[in-house]
């Protein structure tokens, strides 16, 4: 057996290619839309990519399959549990719970585990020189992690209930066919939000599991459900917009990548691109030294394809400023991987030559900490506003802050007053930097970091409240 776990920080996310070394036959296992890796790993091995499984309609991020297709001719499975409307269009069997797909000596059977969706399946992989009746490993998709299981609240209030009563039943009827030994490959790691406390170990197995993990400690149904949802984190919006995009099938992409395009500086002060936004993801110290007006800056780096989700438009073309064109290709990834695909070109020779055309730059304000506490303790300060999780603000805060959610201020910008000056703080600059960038861009003119966010703050020994949430009228909850 030939078995490759692929990783992507940032989404976390887990793909797999499991292959016949005699028969040379391999499957990809919820591969990304970034499929070059896949394709390389197999030439490589001497294989060819002859089946792609799904073990579900993915939420956080585009499915590779019909792109793996599309290149290699292989055969796509997917379960068909969920229905027509959770059946994409690129399928080419749909698989029922305990059909097989064999590769030589290797037996992958579907098991039906609903409850994150409707229709997601694990795939059970039996390595028949060994055993045909006990499967060496499984791949669990997003029903089994680490330390967690997963959630059931992606589709609304009415189908979690739904759901969270079939991922009990997937849990305590379905998994105790399994042996304590059987090895465990999820579809997620640490950093997803497709569960609540996933471990950073790339696989475990069932039996620690149901040893040490909270999902599989028995109750009755109602206290498990309580337990299971308390304090789950918030999902970003474009979630549902990725349910239905993998379900209605992406758009091929193809070898010849969006964003190849260079634009000069003049291109774009000119609005040769009329609609398009411009994402700068230079880091946010570069970024607070100059950038172009009304550009949004989302670092490049790992969190980059979440925070581009959470706060792009998606139906807006994309015009990109890179530290340098080596990071291209990089950042284009991210982007199609949430779905952002609309990407017109970027900015040739970087924010130096917009700087050399002569054209208008912005600086971000600043402030430090003890500049900020200085003005709260005169009663000068402006609205500030803490863009971290509801985890993070509930353990200590800015008293009389304002907590909008980072990735939902884009539904409640109506909150916030454009006439008064508001300060942004995060944990240490980096969602600050994001928030900043976008109030800016919506038309907030007065608009100012805290330089080290809270970290900053707390090493200052500056104060710290607990108390509940305000919003900008003073009222607070």
């Amino acid at each position: 057996m030939f078995f490759h776990q692929r990783f992507i920080p940032g989404l976390a996310i887990y793909s797999y290619m499991i292959g016949d070394l005699k028969t040379k036959e391999c499957a990809v296992v919820d591969p990304t839309r970034d499929i070059d890796d896949f394709l390389r790993i197999a030439k490589a091995e001497g294989l060819r990519i002859t089946h792609v499984l799904e073990t579900h309609v993915h939420a956080d991020f585009v499915s590779g399959s019909a792109e793996l297709k599309a290149r290699t001719g292989a055969t796509v499975h997917v379960s068909g549990h969920g229905g027509a409307d959770w059946t994409p269009p690129y399928a080419d069997r749909i698989v029922k719970d305990k059909d097989d797909i064999v590769l030589g000596n290797i037996r992958l059977q579907a098991i039906h585990t609903p409850g994150h969706t409707l229709e997601h399946v694990c795939w059970a992989v039996y390595d028949a020189p060994r055993s045909r009746e006990v499967p060496a490993l499984m791949l669990t998709g997003d029903f089994l992690f680490v330390g967690d299981v997963g959630r059931p609240d992606l589709l609304g209030v009415e189908m979690q209930k739904i759901l969270a009563h079939q991922l009990y039943q997937s849990v305590f009827q379905v998994l105790p066919a399994f042996p304590d030994f059987t090895e465990i490959y999820p579809g997620h790691g640490a950093g997803s939000l497709c569960g609540k406390a996933l471990g950073a170990r790339h696989s475990t197995t069932l039996g620690y599991e149901r040893r040490f993990s909270p999902a599989l400690q028995h109750q009755a149904e109602s206290d498990w459900i309580r337990n299971l949802l308390a304090g789950m984190p918030i999902a970003p919006s474009y979630f549902r917009r990725m349910k239905q995009v993998n379900a209605r099938g992406p758009k091929i992409i193809g070898p010849e990548w969006p964003g190849q395009r260079r634009l000069s500086a003049q291109d774009i002060y000119q609005r040769t691109c009329d609609r398009c936004l411009i994402l700068d993801v230079r880091s946010k110290e570069a970024f607070a030294a100059a950038h172009i007006p009304g550009s949004i800056n989302i670092p490049l780096g790992a969190n980059l394809p979440t925070w581009a989700g959470w706060v792009l438009p998606y139906d807006t073309p994309i015009i990109l400023v890179v530290d340098q064109p080596a990071d291209l290709a990089s950042v284009v990834t991210h982007l199609l991987r949430v779905g952002l695909e609309d990407i017109h070109g970027y900015l040739d020779g970087g924010i130096d030559a917009w700087e050399a055309a002569g054209y208008p730059l912005q600086r971000v304000q600043t402030l430090s900490v003890h500049e900020l506490a200085e003005q709260l303790r005169h009663g000068s300060a402006p609205l500030v506003l803490d863009v971290r999780t509801d985890a993070e603000w509930q353990a200590g805060h800015i008293a009389n802050a304002v907590h909008i959610h980072g990735g939902l201020l884009q539904q409640r910008l109506h909150e916030l007053p454009k006439e008064r000056p508001i300060t942004v703080i995060c944990g240490s600059g980096y969602r600050a930097s994001i928030a900043s960038s976008f109030l800016k861009r919506e038309g907030f003119t007065n608009v100012s970091n805290v330089i080290g966010g809270m970290t900053a703050w707390k090493a200052a020994g500056l104060p710290i409240s607990t108390e509940p949430s305000c919003d900008p009228t003073g009222t607070c909850r």
